[in-house]
């Protein structure tokens, strides 16, 4: 009996699951053979584009300063043993992220891509730093317009009255990250017109 590693079986699952989405979007789409630079053939009904799938099992803990972070992480242009090799535009046109964890396949262009993209995990959605951040700001501005004091502030949020103070400068402006989760990856049938 041949056994397969669970990274090979991982693959497998996430161009089925690939194939299945864009099938179910009314397209028509195959796997292809070992040995290509693509995965899976999309015929749109006027283009085939060639996808390239990266699957990931689960989301992976970041550590970070201050709070561990949840996300997906695929390496995206890399390929051929050790990762050493990219592939080029005229490769891959599409890259779908696979999420097997919660069965979410994501598109996204292979010109915008960088090498390795790390993706939140929705289900974490509004407790990154960042969101926390922007969260507390808020807070913080809309408590002090109603009880007009600092300290009362901090005591009420549970923070140093520094970290309030900052928040409260003419100037501050809230740390917004570029992230995207999972979800903003999902496409309907008109995106892959687009292409």
């Amino acid at each position: 009996m041949i056994r397969i590693s669970n990274e090979v079986q991982t693959g497998i699952a996430g161009e089925y699951l690939v194939c299945a989405d864009l099938t179910m979007k009314g397209f028509v789409a195959y796997q292809t053979m070992q040995g290509l630079p693509y995965d899976v053939l999309l015929d749109t009904g006027g283009r085939t584009l060639k996808v390239q799938v990266k699957t990931t099992a689960t989301h992976k803990t970041i550590p970070q300063r201050r709070k561990d972070s949840q996300a997906y992480i695929f390496q995206i242009k890399r390929a051929g043993k050790n990762g050493d090799l990219r592939y080029t535009e005229r490769e891959i046109d599409v890259f779908a992220v696979v999420a097997l964890d919660t069965m979410q396949v994501g598109y996204l262009l292979n010109k915008d891509m960088p090498t390795t993209i790390n993706i939140r995990v929705d289900r974490y959605k509004g407790t990154y730093y960042d969101e926390i951040g922007i969260r507390d700001y808020e807070t913080a501005v809309r408590l002090y317009r109603e009880i007009g004091v600092q300290t009362l502030v901090a005591e009420r949020m549970g923070l140093d009255i520094a970290t309030v103070n900052r928040y409260l400068q003419p100037n501050y402006q809230p740390y917004i990250t570029k992230a995207k989760y999972m979800s903003d990856y999902i496409r309907d049938k008109d995106w892959f017109y687009g292409i």
